[in-house]
């Protein structure tokens, strides 16, 4: 297999991956009260020595670093009788893909939407959230492969349901789907992608939890001119989280995360840290 195909595959499944980032964490679909505001400010570093094509390793040198720093801001508040979240999401990134030498930075792709609850009961801890967030193509180096500049439009469906089931025990569940635009220059398609969030989370204290998730995701096959540059995925990945309260108003998660299953694209393993911030 040449390298021009190894470095298109590569490009295509961490532009691919590197969207999902974002994933919704532990706890994200508990609503919070109206009239709360958040600031977060996500550090990820991810890592990928093996490119996988088909479920078969095609090289163990892919050299892949992904440096990733996310701004994001979230107000609750009343919709009529429902309570919504408002937001808007900043990522700026640096890429390392030493295979090709090739090295990439600048901000990505800004995304807003929202989330509104159907279910927001504090007392029980069961929430019920529906999310609609858009990417819009403002990034830098579009179609330079660019994980964080996709150079496309893309609609984010999410239903996620949260529920205490014991005094130390909740469960997370997360079904996710996304739409995307033909890419605005090449015209590369792009398929829908599916993927399902569940966490399980132990509650230390009131302030403080560890969880464990799993990440699964089906699609997202993407297409130039009838030649096919990423397959379908089919990736599992595990994450490991400890969550604090360090004070009422400051919250820190650090994470681990590491790709079990990968048909298509890198196989990544990562840490992360989150910074929250209640005004």
């Amino acid at each position: 297999m040449n390298k021009h195909f190894l470095l298109a595959a590569a490009l295509a499944g961490t532009a691919a991956s590197a969207q999902a980032d974002i994933k919704p964490d532990a706890g994200d679909y508990q609503a919070a009260p109206p009239g709360t505001r958040l600031g977060l400010l996500y550090m990820q570093h991810h890592t990928a020595d093996t490119l996988k094509a088909g479920g078969r390793k095609v090289s163990s040198e892919l050299g892949l670093t992904l440096d990733l720093a996310l701004l994001r801001y979230v107000h609750f508040t009343k919709w009529g009788d429902y309570i919504v979240d408002p937001q808007i999401i900043v990522p700026v990134g640096r890429q390392r893909i030493g295979l090709a030498d090739k090295e990439t930075s600048g901000i990505g792709d800004i995304l807003f939407g929202g989330t509104l609850w159907t279910i927001a009961d504090f007392e029980k801890g069961e929430h019920l959230g529906w999310t609609v967030m858009v990417t819009a193509p403002t990034g830098s180096d579009k179609n330079q492969g660019f994980a964080l500049s996709n150079n496309r439009w893309a609609t984010d469906l999410q239903v996620g349901y949260v529920r205490r089931f014991a005094p130390k025990w909740s469960v997370d569940v997360i079904g996710e789907t996304e739409f995307y635009q033909d890419q605005r220059d090449t015209g590369a398609r792009r398929d829908p992608l599916l993927q399902a969030h569940t966490h399980l989370r132990y509650h230390v204290s009131d302030a403080s939890h560890l969880s464990l998730s799993y990440r699964h995701s089906w699609g997202a096959k993407d297409t130039l001119n009838g030649v096919t540059l990423a397959d379908s995925r089919n990736n599992g990945n595990v994450t490991l989280s400890a969550a604090s309260f360090l004070t009422p108003q400051w919250q820190l998660i650090v994470q681990y995360s590491h790709d079990t299953q990968v048909q298509d694209g890198p196989v990544t393993r990562g840490i992360q840290t989150r910074l929250l911030k209640v005004f």
